[in-house]
Formats: structure tokens, sequence, C-alpha cells
């Protein structure tokens, strides 16, 4: 006798579709766990990689301090760069993200409203909170420096350190920065690292910056090289800047070109800093003007132990003869406080800036006082 077929119910046919799809959600719930799994060890391996290289680093971009878009476009830089500019913001420093990240905000302003820049000037700046606030970046010129923008890359530390060293994290960090830029070939494996004051008659980076710096191992005290990238090879302090009395008659002008070029070393006590050399050119200002009875300081430049060029009476007017008071139409003067090898130097440079412009006769005699061999020489 055969056997009735048993059929499934439709309640049992649904539990089994129910308990399926049940199964089937389960089992792409543990492949995406899987896969999630795998792509958080990947990303886990990649920061540990990254943090291993170098440790500690942490760089804040400019979203994250609320960075302003730049106003307008500029050069980018060829790299990798082998130069690097320290500088110091001379504002206020900041130990805290937060104050941080008001600080870079207004340095940014500063820059674009008051400089017309069309962005923050430096490429990164360090925080006295032990990070890195990234400005224009790895790629783009900075303003840091005239001349310099497309040969270096500039970092700021946030604050002021005439007085006062930057903590030891904000040295850190800027430290690993370099570090950082070498491993991704932004930065020269030989680069060197210069002080702004090196580049520009200024006190940047402060002194108690610039003093530790002379330590660091790629620090480079020699910055020919460096001018010659940028095509500028002295650095003038104009008038102005070393706050200059003015004449107190009109002064009779330069003949150019000058067949004649004095060098004079002055009594005045050496100097190495630009704010002793800027005190040393206005006393020696006063000591003409005021006991001497010359209508202004009477050098047409001073060349300073700051490795600066003080601009006295300049290339258009004409210096005072020491004994009569007479005009020197046909020769130039330029003074030395400290009176070292490298001041003679600049000097020397200066005479062929001067030829090259025309201001001084290709045939020029100089006179030099203190020359080991003659007391006068055709150059």
């Amino acid at each position: 006798m055969q056997k009735p077929v048993q059929r499934a119910l439709p309640d049992e046919q649904g539990t089994h579709a129910k308990r399926f799809a049940r199964e089937l959600i389960y089992l792409c719930a543990i492949l995406l766990m899987l896969v999630a799994l795998a792509a958080g060890y990947s990303l886990w391996m990649m920061s540990h990689f990254a943090s291993t290289a170098n440790k500690g680093l942490h760089i804040l971009d400019r979203s994250e301090w609320h960075g302003e878009p730049p106003s307008g476009k500029y050069p980018h830089l060829q790299l990798p760069v082998s130069n690097v500019i320290i500088h110091h913001t001379a504002t206020e420093g900041c130990d805290r993200e937060d104050v941080c990240i008001y600080r870079m905000q207004i340095i940014q302003t500063f820059h674009m409203k008051s400089l017309g820049w069309p962005d923050i000037g430096y490429n990164f700046l360090v925080g006295g909170d032990g990070q890195i606030y990234v400005g224009r970046g790895w790629h783009i010129q900075g303003q840091h420096v005239k001349g310099y923008g497309a040969i270096s890359i500039s970092i700021a530390f946030i604050g002021t350190f005439v007085n006062m060293e930057p903590p030891a994290r904000q040295v850190e960090a800027a430290r690993r920065l370099m570090e950082e830029g070498v491993r991704l070939h932004k930065l020269h494996p030989d680069y060197h690292i210069y002080a702004h004051r090196q580049v520009s008659p200024t006190e940047s980076p402060g002194q108690k910056l610039y003093e530790m710096m002379q330590h660091w191992p790629r620090y480079t005290p020699d910055v020919t090289s460096l001018r010659r990238l940028s095509n500028d090879t002295l650095k003038f302090v104009t008038r102005p800047y070393w706050l200059a009395q003015p004449p107190s008659h009109p002064l009779d002008p330069l003949k150019p070109p000058v067949q004649t070029v004095r060098f004079e070393t002055t009594k005045i006590p050496a100097c190495t800093t630009q704010a002793e050399c800027t005190f040393r050119v206005r006393m020696l200002q006063t000591l003409h003007i005021e006991a001497s009875g010359y209508t202004d300081i009477n050098f047409n430049f001073v060349v300073a132990g700051d490795g600066n060029i003080y601009v006295g009476r300049g290339w258009g007017h004409s210096c005072e003869s020491f004994g009569s008071k007479a005009a020197l139409s046909n020769e130039l003067i330029i003074g030395f406080v400290g009176h070292s090898a490298s001041n003679k130097k600049l000097a020397l440079e200066l005479l062929q800036q001067g030829i090259k412009l025309g201001h001084i006769s290709t045939d020029h005699t100089l006179i030099d006082p203190d020359s080991d061999f003659a007391d006068s020489e055709k150059s």
C-alpha cells in the first residue's frame, strides 16, 4: 500500500525561508566585520609606520586652525628644497592649542590685511604646545624674506625669543618637522639651516633662539652660497631702520663714478647683534654731528659686526674732508665698527656692487690704512 506523501505546511515553508534569510544576514555581517577588521588593521599599520618614522609629530592643517583661503595664487617651490630659514613671529607665545590657533589667525590677518600679502607668509609655524601649524606648506613659496621664498622653507616659532629660549617641545617639534621633510622628499637630505637675521636686517629669530640654533647640526654660519642663490649678496640697513637723524644742512652730491675709496676704522666698540650695531651707528652719527661739526655721519656706508651694511650718506652724497670739512665729491668713505676679516670681505663686496652699478670707477684707488701691504693699491 503506497504511503501518502507528506507536504510541508505553508507555515513550515515560511519558517524555513525566514531562517535562511537570517543565516544569510549573519553571514553577510560576519563578512563585513572581517573586511572592516582587515581595513582597520591596514590603517593601523600605516599610521603605526608613520608614527614610527617620526614619533610624536602632530601637524594641524589649515582647516584645523581655521585659516582663511589665500586671496591670490603664489608660485610653487621646486622640491626638494635645500635651505630652511628660522624665524620668530615677535608676538606673544602660546602653550595650548586653542591659544596657538588664535595666534595663527592673528598672524594671518596681519600678513593679509596690513602687509597686503595673499596669505600667511610662513610655510610652517611651531607652537609652544609642541605642534606644527601649516602655513603655505611644502609646495608654495613663502613670503618670509624678500628674494628667498623660491629657495627656502620658512619655519617660524610662535613667540618672541629675544630674552627667553623657546620651550624644549617647541624646538623638538621643529626638528621633527625637518626630519619629516627629508622623509617625504620635500627637503634635501643635506639641507642647511639659517637664521632670519643672517639674510635680513632684523632681530628675528631672537637672540636666545639664535644662540640655540648655532648648536644645531645643520646650522650654517656662512650665508654666501644662499645669497648667491637669491642674487642678494649684501644686507643694507637703511637710515630709517637705524633711526638716523636728518643732516643739519643739505648734503653735496657725489659725482659718479668715484675714483677713490677710503676705508676708515672707527674707535666705536665692536658689535655682533643688530640692536648693538644700530646703537653704535647712531652714536657715531651723534659724535660726527655734535662733537666734530660734520653735517651728517661722515661715512657713505658703515660695515658692522652683525654682517649688515648701514647706509650713511649712501651712493648719492659726498662726505666731508676730515680737516677742512670741504666736500669730497670724488671719494667714497666706508667706516668699520669693529675691523675684522669678515667686515673687510663685506666692504670689498660692496665695492664690487658699486662698480657694477656705475658708482665706482673700475680703476679706482683703494686707500686702506690697515692694509698689511701698502697704504694704497689699485683694485
